[in-house]
């Protein structure tokens, strides 16, 4: 596997493929979004370890449910063999964000880095959210003065 997860492809797939294998063993977890970012120098070990942060909700029914858990996840890759650094801790943790909306999955992920995957759900929840916060600016009066010059005068003239 190349070392660079963001431009290999059979690393980013390696990484999906895994996640879900350790996840979503029996079909009911949803993945919404994923980030990696590399935490050994590749320079110096053999080994590389990825931190994973992962938002993942399940699925009911025929759509999945609108809260979501997230956690974060030590993988160590050597050569093409991926592992958990810690699988006890993925066993015995709780989880790091628990029932969160799901419109907050991808800005989870993204305090890490880049996502490496977002599903439909969560891109389609994070612009929903997006749309509703530029309405709501929308709706905001606009004032063309300064808020804290506003309170200055008015401290001026209480002052006088």
């Amino acid at each position: 596997m190349n070392d660079d997860v963001y431009t290999s492809e059979s690393l980013r797939q390696g990484m999906l493929e895994f996640l879900k294998e350790t996840l979503d063993y029996d079909g009911s977890i949803h993945l919404l979004a994923v980030a990696i970012r590399r935490m050994t120098d590749k320079n110096v070990t053999e080994e590389t370890i990825w931190r994973l942060r992962v938002a993942l909700t399940y699925w009911e029914g025929n759509s999945i449910n609108p809260y979501w858990d997230g956690t974060e996840l030590d993988i160590i890759q050597e050569g093409e063999e991926l592992r958990l650094l810690d699988e006890q801790a993925l066993a015995d943790e709780p989880p790091l964000i628990e029932g969160s909306p799901n419109e907050l999955a991808l800005e989870w992920v993204s305090a890490l880095a880049t996502p490496l995957w977002v599903s439909e759900e969560a891109k389609k929840a994070a612009l929903e959210e997006l749309e509703i916060h530029k309405a709501m600016e929308a709706e905001r009066p606009k004032s063309t003065e300064d808020p804290f010059e506003i309170i200055s005068r008015s401290q001026m003239r209480n002052n006088d």
